[in-house]
């Protein structure tokens, strides 16, 4: 197992106070429970122990309740302190890898603790490690080559068995693997600068500084970085993006400490919201998307993982309905190859989908919270106020609005998923799973041709061929022209979509192009 072991014995005499340095305060926790705090935000420590005296433990530590960590009693020196903790080590639990922090360096991070815990799958030992950048003198001699020396800082990795081997609580050294023979391999992390030691008072205001500008970013380039849910979120809707992104300073951080995520990065492409992938103590591999909540997606995304069966879609952790935001299960991105190596995973991933369908009449309250799919079908022939080809697109709008009034107006409706294509499929054990959803209430056809539309827009230059690869993937799921009238009919529903959802018109002329084919096919 890992473990990680925290010093917290230290009087700290040069601070200045009778109170033990690690146990004063700043933003209002103790020292020791910032470093607390990073060390529980590692993957990949399994035990924490503090070493400290009874006296530290009965007036300090008990008043901690946030964190679980084991107290053991400290020596008279640093080593004998880590000398103890290495003997109650060896007697309780089955150590492999040790992380030695030090109470009074707040600035490290679960992200810190677990590379140097991986450093030590190729090393004996890991060092905290920083250049001497300031002139170096010498008492007996003229001149110091600075470059020859370098100051060495906890937190420290070791091997557990060669630290026993290999460790004297007695040795003058006070850096450990001063005590290890030359042959064993040491890494020396340069990386981690910012690494203060609260020495005395005058620290306490810069470690102050120091945390709040490490828990600060610029959350706004989150936003920035994703164009495309830039692009659309500006055009449409400016002012209360402004005010969005000037919320995300407090959203995103507030939802990494809710969900104890440690680790994160941005998935570039979104488009109706911020997704992080990310690591979590307690979820594991998950994503956070955050939501804006003014583009009337976040409660019925939501209420889709709950309506929807949960032998298609993807697991959801959990919400927060302040930040309209959703945890989901990190499943596997692998890269979609097409319909034709894939065949068989979607036609079954439609199976359990079809299979587990929701007729609109079974919604029990939910059904106010998605919209009919032919409702929206309608309203888009008001939606008018734009320039490109907009006699044609209006034309097809009407003739698909008349399209679906002649085949589908008395149909049973469904819930659907409402946008499950390729790109909202990913592997999960095995098996493709749904995320994404928009939901809609609509004939079941449209829950195939959302998959087809968007193969047709992927392979634009085969448009024939490709369509009809789709038919026959989905015929035993639906009657064949019924299929057709229903992709022509959500072609026309996404090529209005187009208008407003991107800034450069590329993907709209590829529906248009696509509706040309249908028109011919339907006609034939």
């Amino acid at each position: 197992m890992n473990i990680v072991v925290i010093l917290a014995n230290g009087s700290g005499q040069r601070f200045g106070s009778k109170k033990p340095k690690q146990f004063h305060t700043i933003q209002g926790k103790m020292v020791i429970e910032h470093v607390l705090k990073s060390v529980s935000q590692s993957l990949k420590n399994d035990k924490t122990i503090i070493v400290t005296n009874n006296d530290n433990k009965e007036l300090y530590l008990d008043r901690i309740t946030d964190y679980e960590f084991d107290v053991v009693g400290g020596g008279d020196t640093r080593n004998r302190s880590l000398g103890n903790a290495i003997d109650y080590i060896k007697n309780n639990y089955d150590c492999k890898k040790l992380i030695v922090c030090d109470a009074v360096r707040p600035m490290i991070s679960g992200k810190l603790i677990d590379d140097y815990f991986s450093k030590l799958d190729s090393y004996s030992a890991v060092v905290t490690a920083q250049k001497i950048t300031d002139s170096l003198g010498c008492y007996d001699i003229h001149q110091v080559n600075r470059e020859r020396y370098y100051l060495m800082q906890s937190p420290e990795g070791f091997d557990f068995k060669v630290l026993q081997q290999y460790f004297c609580v007695d040795s003058p050294l006070t850096e450990v693997v001063q005590q290890f023979p030359e042959d064993k391999k040491i890494y020396l992390n340069f990386e981690f600068q910012n690494n203060l030691k609260l020495t005395y008072h005058d620290d306490l205001m810069m470690l102050d500084i120091m945390l709040s500008n490490r828990t600060y970013v610029d959350f706004a380039k989150l936003f920035e970085v994703v164009t495309r849910l830039n692009d659309y979120l500006i055009s449409n809707f400016p002012s209360q993006t402004t005010r969005w992104i000037s919320s995300l300073a407090y959203a995103v951080p507030h939802l990494l400490e809710k969900w104890e995520i440690t680790d994160y990065e941005i998935n570039e492409s979104s488009h109706f919201g911020i997704i992080l992938l990310c690591e979590s103590k307690k979820y594991g591999r998950c994503v956070l998307k955050i939501i804006p909540p003014f583009i009337n997606r976040y409660e019925r995304e939501k209420q889709c993982y709950f309506s929807l069966s949960p032998n298609f879609m993807c697991k959801l952790y959990d919400f927060d309905e302040a930040q309209s935001a959703l945890l989901m299960k990190r499943v596997e991105q692998k890269q979609y190859e097409g319909l034709s190596v894939q065949k068989d995973a979607v036609i079954e991933l439609f199976k359990r989908v079809f299979e587990n369908s929701r007729e609109a009449s079974s919604l029990k309250g939910e059904e106010d919270i998605f919209p009919y799919y032919y409702e929206q079908l309608s309203n888009k022939l008001s939606e008018t106020d734009f320039e490109y080809k907009n006699n044609e697109i209006m034309n097809y709008v009407a003739e698909a609005k008349a399209l679906y009034e002649k085949r589908f107006i008395n149909d049973k409706l469904y819930l659907i998923h409402g946008d499950l294509h390729s790109y909202n499929m990913l592997y999960d054990s095995g098996k493709l799973v749904a995320v994404d959803p928009i939901g809609f209430l609509a004939p079941e056809e449209f829950e195939l041709v959302r998959f087809i539309g968007t193969e047709l827009t992927d392979n634009i230059n085969t448009i024939s061929d490709s369509l009809e690869a789709a038919l026959d993937t989905f015929e035993s799921f639906a009657n064949r022209e019924r299929i057709i009238d229903a992709l022509f009919i959500d072609v026309v529903f996404r090529l209005h979509n187009s208008i407003s959802e991107n800034s450069e018109n590329s993907l709209t002329d590829k529906w248009l192009k696509i509706l040309n084919a249908l028109d011919k096919k339907i006609q034939s």
